[in-house]
């Protein structure tokens, strides 16, 4: 079979979680024999524009049809986690307008060509490119099936589909496409991270951290993340735990790192700034407890979660991945992967003292923490696998291509 996986506004390969998801979904859908195409987002002119890389073929396209896209939060790692940066409100506003209009019908019509030149059997497409998947399935006559992540859905999308990927129960409930939505879970390749004492130990040295009990969080430090929590959690954990370190890994952290200083508690935190991706996991075992404490209710369009819900946790799978205890919040379906106390812990959100409970009950007991971490590993390996969510996907586009009368390649 030959797919198109139409993910117009992600960077592939990058550090970021969305581009995390496609490259990783991509790169086992060719592993089991399919011939897959991805359309992505061209940050910069030193990037190729066509590129094998994994068993899969990436093009590139720049979101200016004649330039470059110089604010980039894909390329600018020192941003504060703005994508907009200091644009004014007028020029993001047009912007905003060429992405819902002029952009996707210009990857369409790439979409298209790809589609024509490599006789793609079905185009899938990332809810976040606009629609551009949508117009090249009118354009080509080609099944498309859609992969929901947040919000950004637009009606063609929607009508055009024959089957909806979501991550989450509450993004359709009561919709009139439910019919069509079929529930998948996000995953982890769980040989890039998996339990490595040796890197974990190098990058500790490397940061200074000796005998220090450490707290780990990887992320791009968006508010929503729980990051204010954190810093509560920690001003209270170093009252009676002077030696706990705070290692704080990824982009756009200058705001939390501001936010730290300003609550006194500086000493204790080590921000790395961007880390390759295949270097993430040693960063994780370098710590004694990884925490992903989302609060939902700082994001900015709060009624469209509740609406809509959260996507797939991620990161919560990256760190059960390394056999280290994992602390997050207790919100569908961040929460679904975690068992509390048995292969995690789970907190309420917002809930800073809480948090600061859950890590110091984890760093106060070694051996019952190491136990969850195992189990929270074995549970991912059983279920959460990325070969797991592309043999499903496998069959749904199958099962696609079938019902259009149309046998793959």
């Amino acid at each position: 079979m030959r797919i198109c996986y139409v993910a117009a506004d992600v960077a592939v390969p990058h550090y970021r979680g969305s581009s995390t998801h496609v490259y990783e979904l991509a790169r086992n859908l060719a592993k089991l024999g399919h011939e897959v195409h991805v359309v992505a987002r061209r940050v910069n002119s030193s990037q190729p524009r066509l590129e094998m890389l994994d068993g899969i073929i990436i093009h590139r396209f720049q979101r200016g049809i004649f330039f470059s896209s110089r604010r980039s939060s894909f390329s600018d790692t020192r941003a504060r986690g703005s994508y907009r940066g200091n644009t004014s409100t007028l020029l993001w506003k047009s912007y905003e307008v060429y992405l819902r209009t002029v952009f996707p019908i210009y990857i369409a019509m790439e979409v298209a060509r790809v589609v024509k030149e490599s006789t793609i059997d079905l185009i899938f497409e990332r809810e976040t490119s606009f629609g551009a998947g949508a117009i090249a399935s009118v354009l080509t006559g080609r099944p498309l099936v859609l992969e929901v992540i947040g919000n950004r859905v637009t009606g063609l999308q929607l009508s055009r589909s024959r089957k909806i990927i979501a991550y989450s129960r509450g993004m359709f409930e009561d919709k009139e496409q439910a019919s069509k939505v079929v529930l998948v879970t996000g995953a982890v390749d769980t040989e890039t991270f998996r339990p490595d004492p040796a890197s974990g130990e190098e990058v500790r040295a490397r940061y200074s951290l000796g005998d220090s009990p450490v707290v780990g969080y990887v992320g791009t430090f968006q508010e929503w993340h729980g990051l204010s929590e954190l810093i509560e959690a920690a001003q209270e954990i170093l009252h009676s735990r002077g030696d706990v370190k705070f290692l704080m890994v990824g982009p756009y952290y200058r705001e939390t790192q501001e936010k730290v200083t300003a609550a006194g508690v500086s000493s204790a935190f080590i921000f790395t700034g961007p880390i390759q991706y295949e270097q993430v996991p040693r960063y994780m075992n370098a710590s004694d407890v990884l925490v992903a404490p989302y609060n939902p209710e700082r994001i900015e369009s709060t009624e469209q979660v509740r609406r809509h819900g959260l996507g797939s946790p991620l990161k919560v799978f990256e760190y059960m991945a390394v056999g280290k205890p994992v602390i997050t919040t207790d919100v569908k379906p961040i929460s679904d992967p975690i068992q509390d106390g048995v292969t995690g812990y789970l907190i309420p959100p917002g809930d800073s003292k809480a948090l600061c409970s859950s890590i110091l009950r984890v760093l106060g007991d070694r051996p019952a923490a190491e136990k969850v971490g195992a189990a929270g590993r074995q549970s991912v390996i059983a279920n959460y696998s990325w070969s797991i969510v592309a043999e499903q996907l496998g069959g749904i586009f199958e099962a696609v291509i079938s019902s259009d009368g149309t046998p793959a390649n």
